[in-house]
Order: structure tokens, then C-alpha cells, then sequence
């Protein structure tokens, strides 16, 4: 039997792989992407800060795709299959696979993307562009958007307060435009902190007094509150998030009511985001007892100075593990109730899994035990099924660039045909992906009389077709490997199969394909 097998390895998820081969032409697609625009949303309750304009990002945007259009002017042959995908936008497939891949890593990798959408967007413009920089980039960008859009489904289960900015819309990166999506990650990260500040900064708006209850110190309050609005006011702009840190504590055995100011003030600025108003009594209490001990009980102070440091330290912690839990249910579920890809056949049922999730959303308890293994299983499972049909979608692709004037057909979710022109419509190759994800090739020669079968002509021709055959399954691996999938195939002579073509590959009807053959790529890296 003349075939070939070959072992598959997914080495790199490309952006643009779907279920339907390759997408139409790039110029006539139209780039309006609507991304909102958000220059006027702010945050009533720290309205005494200028918070900066959208339009800093949009230049930043402006500025990668310039630097991106310099690079493609002298390396154009190579930057084909980048920016085909770069202008298309991200192929479902391609994207189902990156985010469920994403989420069995968890809240490990989804704490990294807080911070680093701009940045993410500016190092875009100072890339060198290459195969495994466009996979790459496009890899941040997806699971930049699966980790924006946990953080906007956390943000939604709290009831908003007056004032309060709306929360941003899910970031669909599906269909946009790499530039553009950078540039909706950036801007929808903007929103979304700007609703967070708020959110944190009415959660604990009375701390750590109201000014009814001791009006002759309502600057000494209104001072220690300060740093905290600040801090959100920075967050907001797009710096870090509040950060607990231990209070510089002092040495003096007489505190003053300034010591007591600026230990305040350092502990509730470092207050998270998540923080809520559970234990903001007792941090009152101790706050205001602290004051008010400097001039009745010195050595009392720091008593109580330390046990609102504990307080909100407890109490910090409980609320950042809350807020891991509920972020990482979010980016789990995202995975899991996501419509299977177009063209993909149905995927696992999962509800089970989905169930344990959606109880850690609402309580901030992340699930173990059993829980935990159910939701892992149901990842895997979903990973391995979107695995698998990237692996079947990279081998056609494959094939599809296989020969000018070649004809393919598919045959069913795991079978299709390719016939060169050459080969006149009588020979074809078939391929096909096992149920162990292993690539077989095979000679096809439609049925012939017994008479014809006598013929030592037909002897002849399947010797050719099948040294033919090797050449084409040598080719195959290159072009499999440009798809992100190292496929080494071992090719084994002798007679060619008989049967019947898949439809649509007919004798007729030919006509010379204008798409270009990719160059095989030099270096390929795992997925991480």
C-alpha cells in the first residue's frame, strides 16, 4: 500500500486557522470595527483628578500599525501569512483554542494582564515581524481579552451606585483587525479600571470616619482618607492597583496624632480593589481610638494602631483570594459556555463543570476536591476536542496550498481528497486523522475494468503516481508546519488504494490557484 503516516504536534496556535480553510480576499474586507469611543466616561467620585484622554491610546495604535506598514516594506515575501491574519482578525478556531488553553493555567496567568495592555500595544510597534512574533502577538492579544473580560464579569455581580460609570462591553476578539484590537483592549481596559476605582473607592467611601460623629476633625479625616483617593485615582490612570504593604511603623514610645495619621493613611491606601465594607467598623474603631488615645492613653496607640494593621490585613487577604476565585470562575466559564467554532462538530457537554463555576462566581470560594477535577476534566476535555479539529482544520490548509491547479474535497469531518491538475482526475491523494491524532496519506486511484487492471500501462502509471505521492507528502510537512502543527511524515511504497473520490472533486471545472505557497518557517516554539 503507498502511504504515509506521521505523528502530530501542535507547536504554535496561528491566528487565522478555521474550520473552513483559508478566509476571502483581504482587500475587499472592511475595517470598521466600531470600537466605542470612551474619551467622556469617568469616575464621579474622583473628579478633582484630570484623568488622561482615550486619544493618548489611539496615537499609540496609529503608531504600531505605521511601524508595522515600515517593516512590511522590506520584508514583505515573509510577512504574508502575519499580515493576511493581522488585517482579517483572529479566526474563531484559532481563538476557542488559545482561551480554553488559557484557562487551565488559570488566575497564575490572568493576574500577568492587568497591567499590560498598553504596554503590550506600544511593544507591538517595536517588534521585528516574523512568523512566531505574529503568533505570538496574537496570542497576548486573545488572552488579553479573556483576561479583560473575567474582570468585567467580576466588576457586574456587584450592584452599581450612583454615579457609577458603566461597565465596559466583553472584548470580542474574533474578526478585529490585530491593530484595532490592541487598540479595543487598551480602551476597554481603560473603562473597566475607571468603573473598578469607583467601585473600590464607594465600597469604602466612609473610611475610616463620618464626619457627623467628630466634626471638629474632619480635615485630620478628610487627610487620612486622601492617600486612598489618590491611589484609586492613580489606579485609574492606569497604574498599579492598590497593594498591601506593612505600615512604616514608628520608633517613638509617644505617638502624636501625625504618627497616627500616616500609618492610617498607609494602611488604607493599600487597601485591594475587592475590598469590601465588612470590616470597615472595626478598622474604624481602632483608627479613631488611636486618635483619640494620644492625648489620654500615649502607650495605648500603638495597641491599636497594630490591630487595624491586622484587621485589614485579614481582611485583605480574604478579599484578594475572593477575587482570585471569582476572576478565575469567570475566565473558566468564558471557556466552557462558549459556542463551539463554526464548521466544528459539537463539543463535550460540560454543565456539570459550568455548575461548579458559577457557584464559586457568586460565593468567591474557588472549588476542590472533586469540584476542582470535574472542572479541570471538563478544560481538557473541551482543549483536546478544539485540539484536535485545529489539527484536522492545519492539515487542510496545508493540502490546500499543496499545488497549483491542485482540486481537494471534503469528505467528512476526518477525511478529504486532493487531486493535482496534473494527475488528470483519475489519481488522488487522501488524507485523513485518526482517532490518535496520527496523519495518514494515502494513494487514491478510482475503479478500473479487469481489463484495464491487465494493462501494464496501468501498472506504470500507478508506480508514477505513487513516486509522485512522496514528493507531495514531503511538501506536505513543510506546509503543515507554517500552520503551527510539526508533522514528520514516514512514506511507505507499494500499491495505490482503490475507491471512490470525494464530492466535488471532479475531472472538470479546474481552475489554476492564485494563492502563493508559504515559506516554511525556520524556528517554531511551543505554546506556554
Amino acid at each position: 500500500m503507498s502511504s504515509a503516516f506521521a505523528g502530530t504536534d501542535l507547536l504554535t496556535v496561528m491566528p487565522d486557522v478555521s474550520a473552513y480553510g483559508y478566509p476571502a480576499d483581504p482587500a475587499a474586507l472592511s475595517l470598521d470595527t466600531g470600537v466605542p469611543d470612551v474619551t467622556s466616561t469617568g469616575v464621579p467620585d474622583l473628579t478633582s483628578a484630570d484623568l488622561p484622554d482615550a486619544t493618548a491610546l489611539s496615537d499609540h495604535a496609529g503608531d504600531a500599525v505605521g511601524h508595522l506598514g515600515d517593516a512590511v516594506g522590506h520584508v514583505a515575501d515573509q510577512l504574508h501569512d502575519m499580515i493576511v491574519p493581522a488585517v482579517l482578525g483572529l479566526a474563531d478556531l484559532s481563538g476557542a483554542l488559545l482561551v480554553t488553553r488559557l484557562a487551565l493555567r488559570g488566575t497564575v496567568a490572568l493576574a500577568a494582564f492587568n497591567n499590560k495592555v498598553a504596554v503590550e500595544q506600544e511593544a507591538l510597534s517595536r517588534r521585528q515581524a516574523s512568523l512566531e512574533t505574529a503568533s505570538a502577538c496574537w496570542r497576548r492579544a486573545a488572552e488579553a481579552a479573556a483576561g479583560i473580560n473575567a474582570r468585567i464579569t467580576v466588576l457586574g455581580l456587584d450592584p452599581s451606585g450612583p454615579g457609577d460609570p458603566p461597565p465596559p462591553a466583553p472584548v470580542q476578539p474574533v474578526g478585529v483587525p490585530l491593530d484595532l484590537l490592541w487598540k479595543r483592549l487598551a480602551e476597554t481596559d481603560r473603562v473597566l479600571r475607571r468603573a473598578e476605582a469607583q467601585h473600590a473607592a464607594r465600597a469604602t467611601a466612609r473610611l475610616p470616619f463620618d464626619h457627623a460623629r467628630d466634626p471638629e476633625h474632619a480635615d485630620w479625616y478628610d487627610r487620612l482618607r486622601e492617600r486612598r483617593r489618590q491611589t484609586l485615582i492613580r489606579y485609574a490612570e492606569g497604574g498599579p492597583a492598590p497593594e498591601t504593604t506593612e505600615p512604616e511603623r514608628t520608633a517613638l514610645t509617644a505617638l502624636t496624632e501625625d504618627d497616627v495619621l500616616r500609618e492610617g493613611a498607609d494602611l488604607l491606601a493599600g487597601l485591594p480593589l475587592a475590598f469590601t465594607s465588612a470590616g470597615r467598623e472595626l478598622i474604624d474603631d481602632c483608627l479613631r481610638e488611636a486618635r483619640r488615645a494620644v492625648g489620654r492613653r500615649p502607650t495605648a496607640v500603638r495597641r491599636y494602631l497594630d490591630e487595624a494593621a491586622l484587621i485589614a490585613h485579614k481582611e485583605s487577604e480574604r478579599a484578594l483570594l475572593a477575587e482570585r476565585a471569582r476572576q478565575d470562575a469567570a475566565l473558566r466559564l468564558g471557556a466552557l459556555q462558549a459556542p463551539a467554532p463554526e464548521g466544528v462538530d459539537q463539543l463535550p457537554d460540560a454543565s456539570e463543570a459550568v455548575t461548579v463555576l458559577r457557584r464559586a462566581l457568586r460565593d468567591g470560594v474557588a472549588p476542590s476536591g472533586a469540584d476542582e477535577r470535574t472542572v479541570r476534566q471538563a478544560l481538557m476535555t473541551r482543549s483536546a476536542a478544539l485540539q484536535r479539529a485545529y489539527l484536522v482544520a492545519a492539515l487542510r490548509r496545508a493540502t490546500e496550498r499543496w499545488g497549483e491547479g491542485s482540486v481537494h474535497a471534503r469528505m467528512d469531518a476526518e477525511h478529504w481528497d486532493f487531486a493535482p491538475a496534473a494527475w488528470g482526475g483519475r489519481y488522488w491523494l487522501r488524507v485523513r486523522l485518526t482517532a490518535t491524532g496520527q496523519a495518514r496519506v494515502f494513494t487514491m486511484r478510482r475503479p478500473v475494468t479487469p481489463e484495464e487492471e491487465a494493462d501494464p500501462a496501468t501498472a506504470a502509471w500507478d508506480a508514477e503516481r505513487c513516486a509522485e505521492s512522496s514528493g507531495y507528502v514531503e511538501e506536505l510537512g513543510r506546509l503543515t508546519e507554517a500552520q503551527g502543527v510539526r508533522a514528520e511524515f514516514a512514506w511507505s511504497s507499494g500499491q495505490v488504494r482503490t475507491g471512490e473520490p470525494a464530492p466535488g472533486l471532479t475531472e472538470s471545472g479546474r481552475k489554476p490557484s492564485s494563492r502563493r505557497r508559504p515559506s516554511p518557517p525556520r524556528h517554531q516554539h511551543h505554546d506556554h
